[in-house]
């Protein structure tokens, strides 16, 4: 794995456990706009990976 693709997996990994932090109850309030403001990339591809995670942390 290149070094950039690692960094990637690190911030998908990140966005995994931001959503692994979120109360039961925040889980199930939770939506794409509230998600989208909790992520600290500005840009991609940085940005969509962490989305990935989150979502994958969240939803499944």
């Amino acid at each position: 794995m290149s070094d950039a693709g690692f960094r990637l997996s690190r911030v998908r990994a990140e966005g995994w456990k931001k959503a692994q932090e979120l109360s039961a109850i925040e889980c199930e309030e939770m939506d794409r706009a509230r998600a989208a403001e909790l992520n600290p990339y500005p840009s991609e591809p940085e940005r969509s990976r962490w989305n990935d995670g989150f979502e994958k942390g969240v939803w499944g």
